[in-house]
């Protein structure tokens, strides 16, 4: 399947929730995720915005393929193959990768709120340090409308993960190792080799 979506980030969601409920979204679940990046040691797939990843969800777990992100700024469409996988097997496919030479390279953990309309699911995502990534997911034309609609100040785009983290080191002057230790501190979990994305 090709996934398209439409990202922001916030710092505060409560009038943005408002309005996803007034135009009619149905709250569907809050979920806890533990997603976990497979890569080379230098993390070139995603740096070349490929991804290879295990999700972990409550008693479930999910690998995930997505095919290399287009450069398109407004939107992002790529290649999507999940697969559904047990949850108490996922040490083994760690180890698999890794002896193949595509080891864990970082991992992050967060809150999902999921809410859905028609064909269009629009997701809440609380990034412990970073804030709020809101994502909408669906057919191009009606996603980027319902962004004018629940948040109409803000731009939504093509949004990567180190965007967000660069973000957050100009705004608070830090580096990734600071932002990292904080995290830790904040959730007592490792991010892992995180900075390894924000090279070129």
């Amino acid at each position: 399947m090709v996934e398209v979506e439409i990202r922001t980030c916030m710092e505060s969601t409560e009038e943005c929730i408002n309005k996803i409920e007034q135009s009619g979204f149905k709250k569907e679940k809050v979920i806890n995720q533990h997603d976990i990046m497979i890569d080379t040691p230098d993390a070139q797939l995603f740096r070349e915005g490929n991804k290879i990843r295990i999700r972990i969800e409550d008693d479930k777990a999910e690998l995930t393929y997505k095919g290399n992100i287009n450069n398109y700024k407004d939107v992002s469409k790529r290649e999507e193959i999940n697969i559904k996988i047990n949850k108490e097997e996922v040490d083994n496919y760690i180890k698999v990768f890794s002896s193949i030479g595509y080891p864990l390279c970082f991992q992050i953990k967060k809150e999902r709120e999921v809410y859905t309309k028609d064909n269009i699911t629009i997701t809440i995502d609380r990034w412990p340090i970073i804030g709020y990534l809101i994502e909408i997911e669906g057919e191009e034309s009606k996603i980027k409308e319902v962004a004018k609609q629940i948040a109409p100040e803000k731009e939504f785009g093509n949004l990567r993960l180190k965007d967000l983290f660069k973000d957050k080191m100009d705004k608070e002057n830090k580096t990734i190792e600071e932002l990292k230790k904080e995290y830790y501190n904040e959730t007592n979990f490792d991010l892992g080799k995180i900075e390894l994305i924000l090279k070129d």
